[in-house]
């Protein structure tokens, strides 16, 4: 039913990964990893080195973590404005109803 499905979208999973040779655990959802694994691809990139990209670069204030969503969330949406600006409709709201339907 849709509760499991939302339940499974925002599970969070424990990976344990190196970063610059020390191993840590950071936990993200099943979505999130699936966004860095596509980001990696499209970029011809290995996650350990886009992840210790990120961890030189971050800001001290923020963790590993919430810096990897943040740099996700500001990849895909650089990613996605060409096709934003093209397909502009200001009154469908389809595919935000959509998403939240998946999250909620």
């Amino acid at each position: 039913t849709k509760n499991k499905i939302v339940r499974k979208m925002t599970e969070l999973s424990s990976r344990v990964i190196t970063i610059h040779k020390r191993k840590t655990t950071m936990r993200l959802c099943k979505n999130e990893w699936e966004a860095l694994k596509d980001i990696c691809k499209r970029e011809k990139i290995n996650r350990k080195m886009l992840l210790e990209m990120i961890e030189s670069r971050k800001d001290p204030k923020l963790g590993l973590t919430p810096s990897i969503r943040l740099f996700s969330l500001v990849y895909l949406h650089e990613l996605s404005k060409p096709l934003l600006e093209k397909q502009h409709k200001p009154d469908n709201y389809k595919s935000i109803t959509d998403i939240l339907d998946k999250i909620s």
